[in-house]
């Protein structure tokens, strides 16, 4: 965990990370984005020193995941949207999240590991902010003029997580043929912000908005919004979050840490 907020420059750890059974001497480690009751039980049996999960799977990163959404308001502000307006764009999204933390079974997957006393944490928001940060540099190499395709482009040339994906990067909303204008990078701030946030987006002057995945529902209103002019374009879930994960696998690697990839992740 340390190591993570080292990576991004970070003191605190945020909410939707945490340590659910710690663990001493970590030599080994299973990793994966999703890893649950079924991958506990697998890292016990085949002796790993730690499941390393990226999303998070209860305890305090299912009940506090609603504090890392104020970074959907500081991404918009940053872009020109008014803090009011980008508060209220976040509005239902956290509301969603507290009553989703509510009501889940926090519980399930870490009892699970405490009785196997299987060391087991989940990291999410600082391997996302890697991966935020390598896309804002992808970005920043293109032009206003440079089109949509030119970004899709660049994206695979620059990611082999993305390249390499069964999933193709998508232009949800808009056209490959279209200027990008203004580009908006909207990841590693809990989960992508649907129709409510990209809308605020566009309507305060920014052309293209990157989600590494959406809702169809929220694509359709965009379109039937926006139409053609404004672009949403999705990198794909998987792909992109291995981008910023294999960034923290290799700095473990690199420590002695042998790790073995499962869950969406390859080298």
């Amino acid at each position: 965990m340390e190591l993570s907020l080292d990576l991004v420059g970070w003191d605190e750890v945020p909410g939707d990370s945490t340590v659910y059974v710690p663990g001493d001497d970590v030599e080994t480690a299973l990793v994966g984005i999703d890893l649950e009751s079924p991958e506990i039980q697998l890292a016990h049996r085949e002796g790993f020193d730690l499941a390393l999960a990226h999303h998070p799977a209860g305890g305090s990163s299912r009940l506090d995941f609603p504090e890392v959404l104020d970074r959907q308001v500081e991404f918009m502000t940053e872009h020109g949207v008014p803090e009011d307006v980008a508060e209220d764009a976040v509005a239902e999204l956290r509301e969603d999240a507290e009553y989703g933390g509510h009501a889940a079974n926090y519980r399930h997957d870490p009892s699970v590991a405490e009785f196997l006393e299987q060391p087991y944490m989940n990291i999410h928001l600082a391997p996302d902010e890697l991966g935020r940060r390598a896309f804002v540099d992808v970005v920043d190499d293109l032009d206003a003029t440079d089109t949509v395709a030119d970004l899709k482009e660049a994206f695979e040339d620059a990611f082999p997580e993305i390249e390499g994906a069964a999933t193709d990067i998508e232009t949800r909303v808009g056209r490959d043929d279209n200027d990008l204008g203004r580009v908006a990078v909207h990841h590693a701030a809990g989960t992508n912000g649907g129709a409510e946030v990209a809308r605020a987006y566009f309507e305060h002057g920014v052309d293209t908005v990157i989600y590494i995945h959406v809702n169809a529902s929220d694509a359709r209103e965009l379109r039937e919004e926006f139409g053609d002019e404004k672009n949403l374009v999705v990198t794909g879930h998987i792909a992109s979050d291995a981008v910023g994960i294999n960034e923290l696998v290799a700095e473990l690697e690199a420590q002695g840490v042998e790790c073995t990839r499962i869950s969406g992740l390859f080298p």
